[in-house]
């Protein structure tokens, strides 16, 4: 409890010990959820924010009037608060609401009525400006949404059950209220963001699609995923949603800078693993060659380190691939237990360590088998992940999209080759979270393309496929993904042909191909990176850009392109011109800027008509 205390903290204190308050303030405790939109702001690159809790005693009417958003993650239960930020919007604040914080419903332009849906649907308006561009499919929900009806407010996005008769109610409604703007998600959002990603937490510890071994995707058995949805990634499609409400209600106040997705300019990145398992590094020599003589990077999880020299490793490492180990805890694969799960991890950690120096930072376990059960012995679907974090390991690439000969029928996870996607509903590595929506400071990156699968139903096109799929909706449909690809050493006689193509295919398309190490330093430079001192006077917007972790790759800033019918007319850094290019992303423009990390400058973007 102390440790989470301390991370809290040190949350609400922000990337900056600025004077001045940031434009973005998130009320949220260390329960329910609300906390994990600090994860969900940095995902989408808006860096300018502040986390605290209406509990905590700071938050007042002066502070607030300093703020250019609220986002309110916490319920509220004392009506001065209401009153305090009620007032906060009609002198021109605007609030963003979610699901459980039940507040008078003028503030909103809605009225509570009885009941809620369980296990619905989301359907945006793509018509309304919150919704361009956005998917206009059914977009699955997990935990529960409240009912409402309008009165006044305006729905952007619409609740359906699962009921025959498809029954819409208001979903996300938008409402002006005084001088300032409201929205509220009548689910929480950030709860399903969580359990969309990971899975169902009533189905930890639980073996249940019959393949052998417990493995993160028994968390999605049973249903949780609506396979007709493989091509969109929906969570991250909600995720967009959030950020175009942002936008559209900081219109009375000042544009905000955000962050890109992708290193430098890019629409998609590639990383490529390897379970070496047992084998040597003679077998390894050849497939690492191949994959070097493509220009291409690959991260290699070993069991056995008496195979492998430390000169071997060395000259590989040296060329930027990444070595690491292979944690095997299959004797109990059936049932894993927290306490010889962690005894695994840490005999891999002291393997590589004491014979090549390295630290394991990025992780797979064999077979992929996930702990679903805690200290004690009860469920808990991310105990996988809470171990690594007291390992130090950062990143986690165990859910891998694999459902062969399963009882869940053909394909369980989605359609194979070309119209698979990620399952997770997601592209974007993100932090996991436990059962509360508490952090977790590991990141879940996805293996979309698994050569066992492909290998196992004899289908070398579908694994080429699947790869082309992905990367070509990144590219062309805004299905933004940071791709993960398996190619097993032990399974290079299936994988080379098609792993050959896949990294010829980015090589045409200009999409490097990483390890995950170093995918792992890029996420945690961009999430250290931070917009301060934001302003707005005589139609330029001036922020600073903190940041002190170091990248070989760029940082890319996106600012709104428009704002208070202006256009972006110059940008300056440290004082003088820079350049920049505009680029459409989901419907609205933005002037794109690269910086070198680990640097500090001073931004002033010039508007005019």
């Amino acid at each position: 409890m102390l440790l989470t205390g301390i991370i809290f903290l040190l949350m609400i204190m922000g990337c900056s010990k600025e004077s001045s308050v940031p434009p973005i303030l998130i009320l949220a405790r260390q329960n329910n959820f609300g906390t994990y939109t600090d994860e969900i702001l940095r995902a989408e690159g808006f860096n300018e924010f502040v986390i605290d809790s209406l509990s905590g005693g700071r938050i007042d009417k002066s502070y607030l009037a300093r703020v250019d958003l609220v986002l309110l993650a916490e319920a509220v239960s004392d009506s001065s608060c209401w009153r305090m930020i009620s007032e906060y919007v009609r002198n021109g604040g605007n609030l963003i609401a979610v699901r459980s914080v039940h507040g008078p419903g003028e503030l909103f332009g809605i009225v509570e009525i009885a009941g809620n849906i369980y296990g619905g649907y989301i359907t945006i308006d793509t018509l309304m400006q919150e919704g361009e561009s956005l998917s206009g499919r059914q977009l699955q929900l997990h935990g529960s949404a409240g009912l409402c009806d309008l009165k006044g407010g305006r729905a952007v996005a619409f609740l359906t059950d699962c009921s025959v008769s498809q029954k819409k109610y208001p979903g996300v409604i938008l409402h002006n209220y005084g001088k300032g703007k409201t929205a509220i998600f009548q689910y929480n959002l950030p709860e399903n963001i969580i359990l969309t990603r990971q899975g169902n937490p009533a189905l930890a510890g639980i073996e249940n699609d019959s393949i052998p071994g417990l493995r993160a995707l028994d968390l999605f058995t049973d249903g949780w995923i609506d396979t007709s949805n493989s091509i969109i990634n929906q969570a991250d499609e909600q995720m967009v949603l959030l950020s175009h409400c942002i936008e559209s209600m900081t219109l009375n106040k000042k544009p905000l800078p955000r962050l890109w997705y992708f290193p430098d300019t890019l629409k998609c990145l590639v990383t490529l693993t390897n379970d070496g398992e047992y084998k040597s590094e003679t077998d390894f020599e050849p497939q690492f060659n191949d994959v070097d003589s493509m220009g291409a990077k690959m991260s290699i999880y070993i069991i056995g380190v008496d195979n492998v020299s430390k000169a071997w490793v060395d000259k590989w490492t040296a060329k930027g691939f990444e070595i690491a180990g292979h944690p095997d805890d299959t004797r109990e694969a059936a049932n894993p237990d927290w306490h010889n799960m962690d005894s695994v991890i840490k005999a891999k950690k002291s393997e590589i360590e004491g014979k090549y120096g390295l630290q394991i930072r990025t992780n797979v376990n064999h077979w992929f088998v996930w702990c679903g059960r805690d200290a004690g012995g009860k469920p808990d679907f991310a105990a996988q992940a809470r171990l690594e974090a007291l390992n130090g390991i950062e990143l986690d690439i165990n859910y891998a999209h694999y459902d062969i000969k399963s009882n869940q029928g053909d394909y369980y996870l989605g359609p194979p080759g070309t119209n698979q996607g990620n399952f997770t509903g997601s592209g974007l590595p993100m932090k996991f979270a436990d059962a509360k929506g508490r952090i977790i400071n590991v990141y879940q990156q996805l293996n979309a393309v698994y050569d066992q699968q492909y290998n196992e139903s004899n289908d070398p096109d579908g694994f080429y496929n699947c790869f082309k799929g992905l990367i070509d909706r990144s590219l062309y449909n805004e299905v933004y993904s940071f791709i993960s690809v398996k190619s097993h050493n032990d399974e290079y006689y299936f994988s080379k042909v098609p792993l050959m193509k896949m990294l010829a295919y980015a090589n045409r398309k200009g999409i490097p191909v990483w390890t995950a190490l170093k995918l792992l330093d890029f996420i945690k430079m961009r999430d250290e990176a931070c917009f301060t001192n934001n302003t707005w006077s005589n139609n330029k917007l001036s922020f600073n850009i903190k940041s002190s972790l170091t990248h070989s790759n760029d940082l890319t800033v996106m600012i709104p392109r428009d704002f208070d019918n202006k256009k972006i007319k110059g940008i300056t850094k440290n004082g003088n011109e820079a350049s920049f290019f505009v680029r459409e992303v989901k419907g609205s423009a933005y002037a794109f800027l690269t910086v070198k990390p680990g640097a500090n400058y001073s931004m002033v973007v010039n508007y005019g008509e």
